[in-house]
C-alpha cells in the first residue's frame, strides 16, 4: 500500500464559537470542512498509523487532507496547476481601463499619481482621434470579442470632470456602439453634470470615496479650489441612485477615521441610500507605499492590517470587505458546499489587463500610470506596440516562479499578493498580513453562517 501522509495543503483554522471544532481548508482541492479536535489530530499523524474506517480514509483522500503523494510531488502539482489558471486567465479576461485624464479637482494628500500631473505639467486628456485609436487598439490585442470584458473602466486623475463632458460622452457613445458598457472611478464631485450617461447601459456603475463624516472627509478629500466636498458628494449619490445604477462607496482609513465608519453607514440609512439594492460600502485600509512627506501626511495615522481586519469584522452586513473575496469565497464554499476557487495571480495585471491613458502609452495597472518604467506598450495609428521587458515582468509571473509562493499552503487562495506593492517597490513580503486575517475571516464567515443556517 502506497504511504499515507499529511497534504502540506491543508489548513486548520481553530474555531473560536466552537469548543474543540476546526475548519478545514485544503490548498489546492478547494475542499472545506468543518471537523473536531479529535479528527484533526488523527489526520495530522496519518503518517505515523492508519486509524480511520476505510470510508472516511476514502473521504479524506479525496478532500486531499490525506495523500499518498510526496511533498515534492504536491508542489509539483500545484506548480501545473497555477500555469493552467495562468493561462485561463490570459485567455477568458482581457479587460481595459482608460485614463480619460491626468487632471484632477481634489488634492488629497495620500494621493499615489502625484502633484506634477494635476497642478498644470500632466493636463492631458482624451481628444476624440485619441478615442478612435485605443478603440481600434483594444481589437488589435483582443480581436475575438467574445474574450474582451465588456465593461471599460473609467480612471483618472478625476474622470467625470465637467470641462471633459464633451470627450466623455464621445467615449461612452462610441463605446455603446461597440457594446460597451462603462465603470468609473470618481471623487463624485461633478458626477450631476453626467446624469445623461448614468443608466445600466451607459455609466452602470460608480465607485466614490467618502473619508468618513464631514468633518474628516471635507479636511483630507480637498478641492484645489478649498471647496468642502462632503454635502455635493453625498447629494450626487442620491442623485445617481436614482438613474437606477450601482454605487460603491469607499471610505480609505486609518486610525483617526475608522470608528466613523458606522457612523457614515448611518448617514446614508437616513439619506433612504439602502433602500437601493445597488448601493454598497466598504472600508479600504489607508497604506503609504508612495513615500508622502510628513506635511502631506500629517493628517492620517496609519494602521496595521491586523487592527484593520479586527475592526472590519465588526462591521454590519451593510458592507462587502477588502479582502480579495476571501470572504465571500469561503462563505459561498460553506453554503453551497463547493470547492473554493482559486487563483494563481493576484490580479488583473498580470494577465489581460491594459491600462491606456491619453497619451498613447498603456500600462499594466491603474497604480503606476505615469510611471515610465512601468510602461508596458504603445498604441497610435500605426497600431500597438509592446515593451517586452514590461511586459514579461508583469504578465509572465504566478505563484509557481515566486519564493516563497511555489511552497506556501495559502498560495492559490492569496495569488501571491500584489506584484506592484510585493516585487516592483521592493516591499517585504505580505504574506503574514494575509494570514494574520485569514483566521479572522474565517471565523467571521462562520459565525455569520451560524447566524442564518
Amino acid at each position: 500500500m502506497e504511504t499515507l501522509r499529511t497534504s502540506s495543503y491543508m489548513i486548520p483554522v481553530r474555531l473560536e464559537k466552537e469548543a474543540g471544532k476546526y475548519m478545514l481548508i485544503h490548498g489546492y482541492t478547494g475542499a472545506v470542512d468543518i471537523v473536531s479536535e479529535e479528527l484533526l489530530a488523527k489526520i495530522k499523524s496519518v503518517s505515523s498509523g492508519n486509524n480511520f474506517s476505510e470510508s472516511t480514509l476514502q473521504t479524506l483522500l479525496k478532500r486531499g487532507y490525506v495523500t499518498t503523494k510526496t511533498q515534492a510531488e504536491e508542489y509539483a502539482y500545484v506548480a501545473r496547476m497555477a500555469k493552467a489558471l495562468h493561462r485561463k486567465n490570459d485567455i477568458l479576461n482581457t479587460s481595459f481601463t482608460w485614463v480619460v485624464t491626468y487632471n484632477c479637482n481634489f488634492r488629497c494628500p495620500y494621493c499615489f499619481e502625484g502633484r506634477d500631473k494635476k497642478d498644470g505639467k500632466r493636463r492631458f486628456v482624451f481628444t476624440k482621434e485619441q478615442v478612435d485609436i485605443a478603440y481600434k487598439a483594444q481589437d488589435i490585442i483582443q480581436p475575438c470579442k467574445e474574450l474582451r470584458k465588456s465593461v471599460i473602466t473609467l480612471y483618472g486623475g478625476e474622470p467625470l470632470l465637467a470641462e471633459n463632458k464633451d470627450i466623455v460622452n464621445y467615449i461612452v457613445e462610441e463605446g455603446q456602439k461597440r457594446g460597451y458598457t462603462f465603470n468609473a472611478i470618481t471623487n463624485g464631485y461633478e458626477i450631476d453634470r453626467f446624469l445623461n450617461l448614468l443608466s445600466p447601459d451607459g455609466i452602470h456603475k460608480l465607485q466614490i470615496t467618502i473619508d468618513g463624516t464631514k468633518e474628516t472627509h471635507d479636511r483630507r478629500r480637498k478641492h484645489y479650489k478649498g471647496y468642502e466636498t462632503f454635502d455635493r458628494i453625498v447629494e450626487n449619490i442620491g442623485l445617481a441612485l436614482q438613474r437606477g445604477i450601482k454605487i460603491v462607496v469607499r471610505m480609505n482609513s486609518d486610525e483617526r477615521n475608522i470608528e466613523q465608519f458606522a457612523e457614515l453607514g448611518n448617514i446614508f440609512e437616513q439619506k433612504g441610500f439602502f433602500n437601493y439594492p445597488e448601493f454598497y460600502i466598504y472600508s479600504a485600509r489607508l497604506r503609504d507605499y508612495y513615500d508622502h512627506t510628513s506635511s502631506e501626511t500629517k493628517d492620517l495615522s496609519f494602521i496595521s492590517p491586523r487592527y484593520f481586519t479586527t475592526k472590519q469584522i465588526q462591521f454590519s452586513s451593510m458592507v462587502f470587505r477588502q479582502d480579495s473575496g476571501m470572504y465571500k469565497k469561503i462563505y459561498d464554499a460553506l453554503v453551497k458546499k463547493q470547492p473554493m476557487p482559486f487563483n494563481s495571480i493576484s490580479c488583473m495585471a498580470q494577465s489581460g489587463g491594459y491600462v491606456f491613458d491619453p497619451i498613447g502609452n498603456i500600462y499594466p495597472c491603474w497604480e503606476v500610470v505615469g510611471q515610465k518604467e512601468n510602461i508596458k506598450g504603445a498604441y497610435s495609428k500605426e497600431g500597438v506596440r509592446w515593451n517586452n521587458d514590461v511586459l514579461n515582468k508583469w504578465q509572465n509571473t504566478d505563484i509557481s516562479q515566486k519564493e516563497p509562493c511555489r511552497h506556501c499552503k495559502y498560495a492559490l487562495i492569496c495569488g501571491g499578493g500584489c506584484p506592484y506593492h510585493r516585487q516592483l517597490k521592493g516591499r517585504k513580503s505580505q504574506c503574514v498580513i494575509f494570514k494574520e486575517s485569514f483566521d479572522l475571516i474565517i471565523n467571521k464567515a462562520y459565525a455569520e453562517l451560524n447566524k442564518q443556517y
